[in-house]
């Protein structure tokens, strides 16, 4: 979805923001109406797919979830900050990898540092040898 900014205001430049646009009005110019847009850090999303299907890959084979994993990572790159003791236990809030919160430059910035611990750290703990060396290959870096 594309917008164009004129010296009236934002209006719509392709046929999904014109759709978005008809879905929010209620029939008056866009001059006189407010409509809330949020923008959203560009992301690579097949990158983006790519980290969260290893970091998958990886969660299964060490049979835990994604999420613990995913938070394993952040917090081992530093991505997380430590908000002390809440209701008796030490809490840590890990960032997320979010458009909204990770800019790409970010996330690719983090994706270097988390292979880095995955070569490290966790492919040491797979017990399958196969599964650890078919890891281990789709983090080496990919010839064009």
């Amino acid at each position: 979805m594309r917008w164009v900014l004129t010296p009236v205001g934002l209006e719509p430049f392709d046929a999904a923001a014109r759709e978005f646009h008809r879905s929010q009005t209620s029939g008056e110019p866009i001059t006189t109406q407010v409509i809330e847009i949020e923008a959203l850090h560009d992301r690579d999303m097949i990158e983006h797919r790519r980290i969260m299907a290893t970091i998958n890959d990886l969660a299964k084979a060490l049979q835990t979830t994604p999420e613990r994993v995913r938070a394993e990572l952040l917090v081992a790159t530093g991505k997380f900050q430590l908000l002390g003791e809440l209701l008796g236990r030490e809490v840590v809030a890990v960032n997320s990898m979010s458009r909204r919160s990770m800019k790409d430059h970010e996330l690719h910035e983090f994706w270097d540092e988390a292979k880095e611990v995955i070569r490290t750290k966790l492919l040491a703990l797979i017990t399958d040898t196969a599964e650890r060396d078919r890891l281990a290959d789709t983090l080496s870096p990919q010839l064009a």
